[in-house]
C-alpha cells in the first residue's frame, strides 16, 4: 500500500505511525460507494446546506465561454445565467455528500483547448433551491477548496432568492433526473 501511495508511514523511536494518504482515502471512498450500490440503495436526492459568499467572479467568464455555455444549455435543459452562486458547506454531512458526488455518474461537461490553453471539464447534477431549478457544478480545476459548492441556474439565484453573503441556503441535489 505504501508503494502504491495509499498510506503514509512515519517511523519514530516510539514505533510507527501509519495513516491513509489522500489517494488512499479517495480509493476507500470509491470502494465504499461501490459497496453501497451493491448492498443498499443510494437515495435519489440529498439535501446540503451552505453559506452564500462572494467568489472570485470567474463563474461568469467560464459559463459564458461558448463551448461550456452550449453544453450547459443542451445537457441541463436551461440557458444558464452568466455566473455561479457560491456556497461554503456547513457540516461534515454536507462535505461527505460533495465527496460522494465525485464517484457517482453525473452530467459530463467536457473540457477543451482553444490552441493557447486548455480548459478542464466538470460534472453536473440537477438540483433545486426552493422551487428554482439549478445545477451543482463540480469543476475539475478550481481555486476553491473541497468545502465549496457552485450552482448555476437560468436566473441569478442571488436576486431571485434575495440572498446576500452570510445567508444559509439548502440545496436539493438529484442523483437521477427529478
Amino acid at each position: 500500500m505504501e508503494a502504491e501511495g495509499l498510506i503514509v508511514r512515519a517511523v519514530s523511536g516510539r514505533g510507527q505511525f501509519i495513516k491513509l494518504s489522500d489517494k488512499g482515502l479517495k480509493c476507500l471512498r470509491e470502494f465504499y460507494v461501490n459497496l453501497k450500490k451493491i448492498f443498499s440503495e443510494i437515495p435519489s436526492s440529498y439535501n446540503v446546506r451552505g453559506i452564500v459568499f462572494s467568489g472570485f467572479s470567474e463563474g461568469a467568464y467560464y459559463v459564458s465561454l461558448p463551448y461550456y455555455f452550449n453544453q450547459f444549455t443542451h445537457k441541463l435543459g436551461f440557458t444558464p445565467f452568466l455566473g455561479t452562486l457560491n456556497l461554503k458547506l456547513k457540516s461534515i454531512h454536507d462535505l461527505e455528500v460533495k465527496k460522494l458526488l465525485e464517484f457517482l455518474p453525473g452530467i459530463e461537461i467536457k473540457g477543451f483547448s482553444n490552441g493557447f490553453r486548455t480548459y478542464g471539464g466538470a460534472k453536473c447534477f440537477k438540483a433545486k433551491v426552493d422551487d428554482i431549478p439549478c445545477a451543482v457544478v463540480l469543476i475539475e480545476r478550481t481555486h476553491y477548496g473541497d468545502d465549496v459548492l457552485e450552482l448555476i441556474s437560468n436566473v441569478k439565484l442571488r436576486d431571485a432568492l434575495n440572498l446576500k453573503d452570510g445567508d444559509e441556503v439548502t440545496v436539493t441535489i438529484f442523483l437521477s433526473s427529478p
